[in-house]
């Protein structure tokens, strides 16, 4: 058995800044878990993207498709976005690392379905995340992309959102509630709309209820740097199973 010193050392999850491996099952608690967030670990939300920045781009499709969630879920919508536009790269020679080959299948010889299902779900995270206690509007949206809208997506709760937007704001939100309960909902411009209220205290509704997460464990040779959050309103909906509410942005 080693000393306490040793098992202090043990503690401590390296990850070596020269490593370069596509593989980040080390980042699972930023995504598809909700146990890294800007808001409740901006710590653990630094080092992520420190991790994230060491492992760089370039790897096989089916890695560029979670890098797309990841850089997604660090609110960062112009690095999601090219690498969508890596993952897209037409590919004809298996040999070569990433892309897509001609019938947009992933290529990672023969083809791995991480590819094309990771891009699309990384999308629905640069427009909408709703892991954090509330429902994140356009979070990650990328400067290209300052108007459009998408509709029929699914958050959690069973909240199904028609959104659209101009000049990258929120212009009309439409929420079909299909069990009832607190609509908490969080944008970068401000909303208006019947049953709207500003967000007091922790999220009532019990499925979005988020992880108590330990103190990180931070060592003295760490430099961290600082979250910067962009200003944000955070508002509360309550809804009846099988309303629709209408949101409109100011």
């Amino acid at each position: 058995m080693g000393s306490w010193g040793q098992l202090q050392e043990w503690m401590f999850d390296w990850d070596d800044p020269k490593d370069d491996h596509r593989h980040v099952s080390h980042l699972y608690g930023l995504f598809p878990s909700n146990q890294i967030s800007p808001f409740r670990t901006p710590e653990l939300f630094d080092a992520a993207r420190t991790s994230l920045i060491a492992r760089g781009d370039p790897s096989t499709g089916w890695s560029m498709g979670w890098k797309v969630c990841l850089w997604a879920r660090l609110l960062d919508g112009d690095h999601a976005y090219k690498l969508i536009t890596d993952q897209l790269t037409l590919v004809r020679n298996e040999k070569k690392k990433g892309g897509t080959y001609p019938n947009l299948f992933d290529a990672h010889p023969p083809f791995q379905i991480d590819g094309n299902f990771g891009c699309v779900a990384g999308v629905v995270e640069m427009l909408m995340q709703s892991y954090d206690g509330f429902i994140y509007l356009l979070p990650a949206l990328p400067s290209l992309w300052q108007e459009g809208e998408i509709n029929g997506i699914i958050a959690r709760g069973g909240f199904e959102l028609d959104l659209k937007w101009e000049k990258g704001k929120v212009s009309r939100l439409v929420v079909r509630s299909k069990n009832g309960g607190n609509c908490r909902l969080r944008s970068e411009n401000p909303l208006s709309g019947s049953g709207l209220k500003v967000a007091k205290g922790e999220n009532p509704n019990p499925l979005y209820k988020v992880p108590d997460v330990p103190e990180a464990l931070i060592n003295k040779e760490a430099k961290l740097n600082p979250v910067e959050l962009k200003k944000s309103y955070l508002y509360d909906l309550e809804t009846v199973a099988g309303g629709e509410y209408v949101i409109v942005g100011k």
